[in-house]
This record gives C-alpha cells, structure tokens and sequence, in this order.
C-alpha cells in the first residue's frame, strides 16, 4: 500500500496521507454540503463519506448510514458556509512527525520457505480471534527480534489485516532499535490524553500494512498504564497489535503490559533459557491469573533459522 524510500529520502506525501487516513485522520474537502447545519463532504485523500455535526469535527459516516450524493441540478438549496470553526485534529502537526520519520529501515520483512517460517505460520495459525498479542521474550534480544519479525510476517500472511508492532522493552535494544526507529519519539513519549500523539511516534515498514511504534527516546521511562489507555484507539486501527516485552520477571512494569494480551507467549532459547527462570516467569504469570500462557521454544541451528 505504501512503500518508504529505503535512501533515505523522506515518505512521499502520498505515503504520509494513506498512513493517516488508515488511522483514522481524515482531512474533509472544503467543499462541503450544509443542511440543517450538518456538514456532509468527503475525506480529500481517501474519498471516504464525512459528516459534521452542531458542535462536533468532523467524522466518519457511523456504521449503519450512508450519504446519497445527488447531481448538483438535483439538491435543494443548502447553506454553503461552516457555522462555526473546525477545530480538528492537528493533521499538518502529524504529517510533519511523520516525513520527519528519517531513513525507514533497510531490512524487509520477508517470508520464506524455511523451517523457521514454516514453524512461525504454524503459530500464525493459532492465534485465533487474538487480536493483542504479547511476546515476553526469555533470551537475547537478537534472537527475540528475529522471531518478533518472524512472526509478525507470518500473522500478517496467514490472518492479513493492518499490523502493529510495539517495542515494550523499556531499553533501546528491542525491535525498534532493530528496525531504525532507535533515537527517535516512540512508546515512552505518548500521552494518554492525547492519543494521536502515538500516530505521530509511528514508522512506516517496507512491508505493506505494518507499522512500527518504537521504544521512545526515553525506553526507561515508560509507563505502562498509558498502553492500557491508548489501546481501545489503536485497536480501532489495527486488525493485530503485536506487543515485545523483555523477561517477565526483569521488570515490575512487564506484568501490566502482558495483562493486555489475547494471547502470551513465552519466547525461550533452547540450551540458553535457565529452566529456573523459565518456571519462576510461569509461575509469576500463573500468581497473576494468566493461566492461558504458551513457551515458544527457538534453536538458532545451522543456517540461522529457528524451530518452534
């Protein structure tokens, strides 16, 4: 759908405008209809139907409506005037975050035809109706952001749909950091009031229909409870949100992020992972009422691929 230059060139306008209009930052042709005092236009990218009303910005048509657009010759006459000012949300303000994205990451995220993608549509397939899933990974970061794109790559493929790729990390070694996003406003730097302020931390992958919120420029500081805030938003969004957290048991602040999954998993390294950290993070899972939670063992054998 939309595809960064990897130069280092900046997003191209069009890029920036279908990342926004995905998101739900519609921008209303000025050449709106009003009758009654209700404003009906269209989206000026995207073409979707808008409608204002008395004392509100503008909108979505809601599920259930729909607008008929008659021949000009065939409308009754109309007030062409806004009855009072749009005080929309601050589209310019997020287009500007996002051309300032920067050089976009230079690794794809392919799917192959390995043991390690084979294994990972395997889990692909059993998400379900999951649509949060938390990776609490028990092993080095490099292996856990191999399997975090591995996945991902595979969700998409097997249950398509519009992905989001979170770095809960707290530290600046997580998939974001991976993926070119390291240094710049991501997940520590949203506020909860103000959720479009995620948009704004978003970076464009070089695969269609996935998005990246990094760690932030301060991955220590994150608060957890403005991820439970901001969900329903990013929800709303996106068809899956894949969430990367270190050890459940390096951070108090792990627990709160993994209590917002459909669906938690454990990421082991065969001959890596002690066995006794393994069994104190279930069973500090378990203490927590999260009964529902899987170990996905991986193996770096020759070849680099991973079995799960």
């Amino acid at each position: 759908m939309f595809r960064p230059h990897l130069d280092g060139q900046p997003v191209g306008k069009g890029a920036i405008a279908t990342m926004l209009c995905m998101l739900g930052h519609h921008r209303a042709d000025r050449a709106a209809i009003w009758n009654g005092g209700i404003g009906f236009s269209r989206c000026a990218d995207c073409g979707l139907d808008m409608v204002r009303r008395p004392g509100a910005r503008w909108t979505r048509v809601p599920r259930g409506h729909a607008v008929v657009w008659r021949r000009v010759n065939e409308r009754p006459a109309m007030g062409d005037v806004s009855p009072e000012p749009d005080h929309a949300a601050p589209r310019n303000r997020l287009s500007g975050h996002v051309r300032r994205i920067g050089q976009m990451a230079s690794r794809t995220i392919q799917a192959s035809a390995s043991p390690a993608s084979r294994d990972f549509r395997h889990l692909a397939r059993r998400i379900g109706d999951a649509r949060t899933i938390v990776l609490s990974s028990h092993c080095d970061m490099a292996t856990a952001n191999d399997a975090m794109l591995m996945l991902a790559a595979m969700v998409q493929e097997e249950r398509g749909g519009r992905i989001l790729l979170i770095d809960a990390t707290l530290t600046d070694q997580g998939i974001g950091a991976m993926l070119g996003a390291a240094g710049t406003a991501g997940l520590s730097d949203i506020m909860a009031d103000q959720p479009w302020t995620a948009v704004e931390a978003m970076h464009l992958l070089a695969r269609p229909d996935m998005i990246l919120l990094g760690a932030g420029l301060h991955p220590a500081a994150t608060r957890p409870e403005r991820i439970a805030t901001i969900l329903p938003f990013l929800g709303d969004r996106f068809d899956r949100i894949i969430i990367q957290q270190r050890d459940i048991l390096a951070d108090s602040r792990n627990m709160t992020i993994a209590r917002l999954a459909d669906r938690l998993w454990i990421l082991a390294q065969e001959g890596r992972s002690p066995m006794a950290a393994l069994r104190a993070a279930r069973h500090a899972f378990h203490a927590s009422g999260m009964d529902e939670v899987e170990l996905v063992l991986t193996a770096a054998p020759t070849g680099g691929s991973y079995d799960s």
